[in-house]
């Protein structure tokens, strides 16, 4: 499958960062103890990133099309969006942000260190990575309840494609070792 890497905390915001190596089955290593403590590790990690916060979509409308994947319908309202003019296409740099990622969600803050924005794991209903087609990578976390059809969409652009994967990929392990956990307690019923 996938070879997850665990990604050290940096103390300073470049944009990437140095990282250890470390599988679900701790590199192999078979005993439930060393692989409690490879999810631990996942779990307790804290990982942030220098990117730029473009703005917010209010009201995205994902019941449209039935025929479409959702991914390709956020990008195609993000896209209108920026032709509209609603999002910028191009960040600045008073838009410069440090996106803190961790297992309580994430943390946008500004440069200083104030606090901008907050999103815990459980209202994030969809993150996409996605090329704007100006040679930009952008990362929307799409919020909201997944019952819904009406979403609010934050927008931004990483430095370069690898800092908007790895975003996601640290968000996606984060959020699969929580769904692991919670799935764990839950009673299992033989039917």
């Amino acid at each position: 499958m996938f070879k997850k890497v665990v990604k050290s905390k940096s103390n300073h915001h470049n944009g990437s960062h140095e990282s250890v190596d470390s599988s679900g089955n701790m590199s192999g290593s078979s005993t439930e103890k060393e692989a409690k403590d490879g999810k631990d590790k996942i779990m307790n990690l804290k990982n942030s990133f220098n990117a730029y916060f473009l703005g917010i979509v209010p009201d995205i409308n994902m019941s449209n099309s039935t025929n479409r994947d959702s991914e390709a319908q956020l990008i195609d309202q993000l896209e209108e969006a920026q032709i509209e003019g609603a999002l910028p296409i191009t960040a600045k740099d008073e838009d410069k942000v440090i996106i803190s990622i961790s297992r309580r969600g994430i943390k946008v803050s500004t440069t200083e260190q104030e606090v901008l924005q907050r999103h815990s794991l459980q209202t994030i209903a969809q993150l996409v990575h996605y090329d704007d087609g100006f040679g930009k990578h952008n990362v929307a976390l799409k919020k909201g309840q997944v019952t819904k059809s009406i979403f609010q969409c934050y927008v931004f652009q990483c430095i370069s494609e690898v800092q908007a994967q790895e975003i996601c990929q640290c968000i996606r392990r984060l959020f699969d070792h929580t769904v692991d956990d919670i799935g764990r307690f839950q009673p299992k019923y033989d039917v």
